[in-house]
């Protein structure tokens, strides 16, 4: 027998003594219903008091059924639909006034691109279409394939979805920028809203219209919304101005427990610095809920300005608070002046220390955007996958990962089970999706998938993401697998990832790295899965 026989024949009798691999998650292609050359997934229906999707008895219908939301982009967004100030910083508002220099300056001092020239020039023309010529939509969202349309709405983004699968975000029109999809705002010119537990919002609420001659110059304040009333909170450093910066402040997410109010996002403190924060107070005296700096995460750190900005973004019944802080240009971190991802295991604690995420798939200095997390303390989102130098090189590529992060101290202990049980699919640590969609089954139409961005999670276990599709597959199933030999044509998709039933850690079949590097060609990732960081870095361009 020849020795290569022999090592077939082992192999053979090998694998079958092992046993089968099959991947943890289905991937669902959801169409939009809207035009748009790309499609992201943003946000995911909540499953309530529902089975997990990973139990042996979970139903197909019922896990691929949770409602996704979505967005379609022709174009990048001049600066983000969704932010209160340009680059989610420029509370000056100087980088956004100088027109396409502002966005070449803030390219070069704050991200530290080569590839600045092209970075502004991708962003500039869309903010003077917004502003200057037709203000043709490019923002269009959908829920499942049906359109989200406010009358006369140019631009509309959904950042959640409420319990029965309704939008909670913002529009703009031709003459104001933001307006809540549901929620008034008299006395305020713009308002955002982020999410919803169904009695009461959270977003916040500002003093101009941001379009016309209101274009510049505003500032922003914390909103909670008690069923349509609204409530401006409190700055935490009481200065409207100071010289030519703006305060703002904003809510992203909430939790109430009987009569104790938590939010998360952030406040203005001194100096007109933006910084992560708790909300915490009565649902009796909404607008003097007090704010708490998450430490480690704000702006000035031992006197210098070592982030840019930082914002609590998502907040649990556990009381479990991620959020995310840009470092500051002038302060890169690892080659790179990176959205850093952290994490605060108890909101009610005496002392509010963030811990960035670090080890395994989280390199030193990674930089990456929150998704969410569950009340499982699943926490999803999208990471650096690459750890070259940015500043004075390109953008690391990124890809989307999911982090069981276990068991924390408001934890129920009547759930631990529940939480261990479900921690220990993943083996008990962070896993970028595509990782978790190769093998068994699902894997050839998976394989069609690289999972680029985790935007949202819920307790079922299904998760709202936007992939880079290869229509047909990719030429292997490896992480930097060609399409169509370099030259098969790519597409921005939105999809849900649906737990596949009766899963274990067993299951998991990660994919290997080809050796020879991907080309990316056709349609490719546009400026949609390599740029996007740029539009939610969080910078300021004058250090105080």
């Amino acid at each position: 027998m020849s020795s290569k026989l022999q090592l077939t024949t082992l192999a053979v009798l090998v694998s079958a003594a092992l046993p089968a691999q099959a991947a943890l998650y289905k991937v669902v292609e959801v169409a939009p219903g809207v035009s748009g050359n790309e499609v992201y997934g943003t946000a995911i229906q909540p499953s309530g008091s529902d089975a997990s999707c990973f139990d042996s008895g979970a139903s197909s219908a019922t896990c691929e059924g949770y409602k996704l939301a979505g967005e379609t982009r022709n174009r990048p967004d001049g600066f983000s639909y969704r932010e209160e100030v340009p680059f989610a910083m420029d509370n000056s508002f100087g980088y956004i006034e100088d027109d396409y220099d502002g966005f070449e300056d803030y390219c070069f001092y704050q991200l530290g691109y080569a590839t600045c020239e092209y970075w502004a020039s991708d962003r500039w023309s869309s903010w003077y279409n917004e502003t200057y010529s037709s203000n043709t939509p490019n923002s269009l969202a959908f829920i499942e394939g049906t359109a989200v349309l406010p009358t006369d709405a140019k631009n509309t983004v959904i950042n959640s979805l409420n319990s029965s699968g309704s939008a909670i975000g913002n529009y703009s029109t031709a003459t104001v920028r933001n307006t809540p999809i549901n929620g008034e705002i008299t006395g305020w010119k713009q308002g955002r809203q982020w999410a919803t537990n169904g009695t009461y919002s959270v977003g916040s609420v500002s003093s101009r219209t941001g379009t016309g001659g209101e274009r510049y110059y505003y500032f922003s304040k914390p909103a909670v919304w008690n069923g349509t009333t609204l409530n401006a909170v409190k700055w935490a450093y009481n200065d409207q101005q100071d010289g030519d910066y703006y305060a703002q402040g904003s809510m992203r997410d909430l939790y109430v427990d009987g009569t104790t109010f938590y939010g998360v996002g952030y406040n203005n403190y001194k100096d007109q610095h933006m910084n992560a924060t708790i909300f915490k107070g009565t649902t009796t005296d909404l607008t003097n809920l007090s704010s708490v700096q998450i430490n480690n995460a704000q702006v000035d750190i031992s006197g210098d300005n070592i982030n840019s900005n930082s914002v609590a973004t998502n907040i649990n019944k556990n009381l479990v608070v991620v959020g995310q802080a840009k470092r500051s240009g002038g302060f890169p971190q690892n080659g790179a002046a990176s959205n850093r991802l952290f994490i605060v295991p108890d909101a009610s604690a005496s002392s509010i220390n963030a811990s960035f995420f670090y080890g395994g798939i989280f390199f030193d200095g990674a930089g990456g955007e929150m998704g969410g997390i569950n009340n499982f303390n699943e926490i999803v989102g999208r990471i650096d996958s690459e750890n070259h130098r940015e500043y004075d090189g390109k953008q690391r590529r990124q890809r989307a990962f999911i982090y069981p992060y276990g068991m924390t101290p408001k934890t129920d202990s009547s759930e631990e089970t529940a939480i261990t049980t479900r921690r220990a699919i993943f083996k008990n640590k962070a896993w970028l999706l595509d990782d978790l969609t190769n093998g068994g089954s699902e894997s050839s139409n998976n394989n069609q998938y690289r999972i680029y961005d985790a935007s949202d999670i819920n307790d079922a276990g299904v998760i709202s993401a936007t992939a880079v599709k290869c229509s047909g597959g990719y030429d292997s199933t490896s992480h930097n697998a060609y399409c169509g030999d370099g030259n098969g044509i790519e597409k921005v998709v939105a999809v849900k990832l649906v737990p596949i039933a009766d899963s274990t850690a067993s299951a998991i079949e990660p994919r290997s790295y080809d050796s020879t590097a991907t080309e990316r060609k056709g349609a490719g990732l546009g400026f949609g899965a390599l740029t996007i960081l740029g539009l939610f870095g969080f910078m300021r361009k004058r250090i105080k």
